[in-house]
């Protein structure tokens, strides 16, 4: 034994099952629109310069006229997110009206970057619409039996199930090996050195919740067997499985929400990749 086996261990927070994308192999989907999704976005963050000159709409909705400055109009779209904080209405007015004045300003004097800021303004208020209204408009497309057929072939009893891992580890290929030998003739001054692979909570975690990619090892194995000698690339391992137990798989009603955010995600995706490869893009 060595100061490798301190660089093993890895601690983890009590388990909890993944009830996410991420537990259904998902992780990596997300594209760069993924986090905007996510923000539940409103036209408070809109740069007032940009959403200065706001009307209706793309639902027809109505857009009331609530100020005017040198006859540009201020709507109530404009100021949505603001009277939603809870601020009292006349307060927001007249703070928004001071915006537009300082935006009208920074026209005026700083041309040029004025209108780099517009059209980064506006692409990212767009992008963000599109982001948003796109992902509503494909989590209601998603039927019940998208969502049952995901959670059959996706959401698998292997998924919950934990395992508690003990192991050793050396830098020595004769010391790992005569010490596996010891260890599955049960040597007591063998099992006395292995350690818990999950030092916190109860020592049980899930075969994607362990290191090094070591759950495609584990989930192999059975209670009281013993792994061959592993490479790492701070050492030789060898495993021992302590214990292993099934939790209850949650039924689809419990995922249907999540399930249907992966499916909507996943087309979104697609979509965009679509409309990416379609685009002329030239970089100067």
């Amino acid at each position: 034994m060595n100061e490798s086996d301190s660089k093993i261990g890895v601690s983890f927070t009590k388990q909890k099952i993944a009830l996410g994308v991420a537990a259904f192999g998902l992780v990596g989907l997300v594209s760069w629109a993924g986090w905007t999704v996510f923000q539940g976005s409103s036209s408070a963050g809109v740069s007032p310069v940009a959403s200065a000159h706001a009307s209706d709409d793309s639902d027809g909705q109505s857009d009331r006229e609530v100020a005017s400055i040198n006859g540009m109009k201020i709507t109530e779209m404009e100021i949505g997110g603001m009277l939603q904080s809870g601020v009292d209405r006349a307060i927001v007015i007249d703070r928004y009206i001071n915006k537009v004045v300082a935006a009208e300003r920074a026209r005026e004097l700083y041309v040029t970057e004025a209108k780099a800021a517009l059209r980064a303004a506006e692409r990212e208020v767009l992008s963000t619409l599109y982001t948003t209204k796109r992902m509503e408009e494909l989590r209601k497309s998603i039927s019940d039996e998208d969502v049952k057929a995901y959670y059959e072939a996706n959401v698998l009893d292997q998924n919950f199930q934990q395992w508690k891992v003990s192991y050793y580890l050396s830098n020595d290929q004769s010391d790992v090996q005569r010490t596996l030998e010891k260890l599955k003739k049960g040597e007591k001054d063998a099992l006395d050195q292995l350690k818990p692979l999950v030092e916190q909570g109860d020592g049980y975690a899930s075969a994607q919740a362990l290191p090094y990619n070591l759950g495609r090892v584990v989930s192999k194995m059975k209670k009281g067997e013993f792994s061959e000698v592993l490479r790492l690339r701070n050492g030789l391992l060898v495993l021992k499985i302590e214990d292993s137990r099934q939790l209850k798989k949650p039924t689809v009603e419990e995922l249907k929400q999540d399930i249907v955010q992966a499916l909507a995600l996943e087309k979104f995706n697609a979509e965009l990749e679509h409309a990416r490869r379609q685009a002329k893009v030239e970089l100067g």
